[in-house]
């Protein structure tokens, strides 16, 4: 098959690096593959993952604009982050495709796309939400507004689904919403994140320094959700954990948000390690010297989490918040933790980590057992290959579908309207009885 991966390329995307083993892959079986990576163009020309096939632009417009046209699947990388996803975005208007979706709530893909088309931004938030919804939605104070009074409301997954003919999604927490807004295929499929072969390549990091400490590790981009304040507190409010736990931070993370958890940890007496976004051999070292990760998230917003897989591929004990993609993983892998009571099984979950080597060994030998298993890449490009097929026996159907629906939008204004008038309603009697 002729297959077009429209995804980010940057070494800083975890969705990179997730292309880059499905390209592999899909080569390794026959396929041609075409990349075409889609940041924003600041970044555009950034150090990129091996694709093992040269990479377009998505600003080539000539050169994509060839490719799609003979290609036999497109598939289109998102996220809820524009200046990874802007050209993907870009395209998926243009040309539908399988919607790989990464993220649940993708409502900043959605701000930065129409912050300056308030009147297209409207008649989209009308169609799947509300009047009320649109007349408020780009009036929050803040990011952690914007999120907790749009994640439930007005998630904007139907927006892209809508635009999808399939859809890849990587749990079910939130399918409804895929299967509402995309007539297409939809599949579910567990990320495909083979653990990296050569970590002979070891760095020293800051909190390994230390090799009698307990470690607690958070990778990612370090914000609100990461739940990187309940961790402190939860340490600080045990004695035990107090003398013997180094917290460590690895992921960009925005200077106000550093001095934030620095003055919380200081007051509290926590040693606290912030060290920034790491190379990937620094990452991985920084993986294997921790004694616990903490993958809590709330809200959770994601389909899955990459730093979840590579906490679970390296046998690590693993903490999540029981929500979201986190609450369908298996109890035998992943301690869960009841965000409505966060800090007390937080500060107790840890300190039986700490307590408990037996049980630490189990759980994170029963979890890389079952992440081994199961987010491997060769099962996931199966998957993706299995839905292009279905994908194209379905496409008739679909382009009928779009065709009449398009012809009906140039019809009435009011589409849903035309369904229920009286008069179209009794013209269209004439086939009641045919057979």
């Amino acid at each position: 098959m002729k297959l077009v991966i429209f995804t980010p390329a940057s070494k800083k995307s975890a969705i990179a690096k997730c292309s880059a083993l499905i390209s592999g892959e899909l080569l390794t079986r026959g396929h041609q593959v075409t990349i075409v990576r889609t940041e924003s163009e600041a970044i555009l020309d950034s150090a990129m993952h091996n694709f093992g096939v040269s990479v377009m632009k998505w600003t080539d417009k000539q050169r994509v604009e060839n490719i799609v046209r003979n290609a036999d699947s497109l598939i289109y990388q998102i996220g809820d982050n524009y200046e990874f996803h802007q050209g993907g975005l870009a395209w998926l208007e243009k040309w539908m495709g399988t919607v790989v979706l990464h993220d649940f709530f993708l409502g900043h893909l959605f701000w930065a796309r129409f912050q300056h088309d308030y009147s297209q931004a409207k008649k989209i938030l009308c169609t799947w939400y509300s009047e009320d919804v649109a007349n408020d939605y780009f009036n929050y104070s803040s990011s952690e507004a914007f999120i907790e009074g749009t994640r439930k409301v007005a998630p904007m997954t139907e927006w892209i689904c809508s635009m999808a003919n399939s859809v890849i999604t990587h749990s079910g927490w939130e399918s409804e919403r895929v299967l509402k807004a995309c007539a297409g295929p939809v599949r579910l499929l567990p990320l495909g994140y083979n653990k990296p072969s050569d970590i002979s390549s070891k760095a020293k990091t800051q909190a390994s320094d230390c090799l009698d400490k307990f470690v607690v590790l958070t990778i990612g981009h370090v914000n609100l959700n990461k739940r990187a304040e309940s961790v402190i507190k939860a340490i600080a409010n045990s004695s035990v954990l107090k003398k013997r736990c180094i917290y460590h931070l690895v992921g960009a993370i925005q200077e106000d948000m550093a001095s934030r958890l620095t003055d919380l940890a200081k007051t509290n007496g926590v040693t606290l390690v912030i060290s920034g976004e790491l190379e990937e051999h620094d990452l991985i070292s920084a993986i294997e010297e921790c004694d616990v990760m903490s993958c809590l998230r709330w809200p959770c917003l994601e389909a899955a989490s990459a730093s979840l897989i590579e906490a679970l591929l390296n046998g690590k004990p693993t903490i999540v918040t029981d929500a979201g993609f986190y609450s369908e993983l298996p109890s035998s892998c992943v301690v869960k933790i009841n965000y409505k009571n966060e800090l007390a099984e937080l500060q107790k979950t840890l300190e039986l980590l700490y307590k408990d080597p037996a049980y630490c060994k189990t759980i994170s030998e029963e979890g890389r057992r079952w992440a081994s298993m199961t987010f491997t890449v060769e099962n996931y490009v199966s998957g993706l290959i299995e839905t292009a097929l279905a994908l194209s026996k379905s496409a008739p159907i679909l382009n009928a579908i779009h065709y009449f629906s398009n012809t009906i939008s140039r019809w009435s204004e009011a589409p849903d309207a035309f369904f229920f008038d009286e008069e179209t309603l009794s013209r269209l009697k004439i086939f009641e009885n045919l057979e």
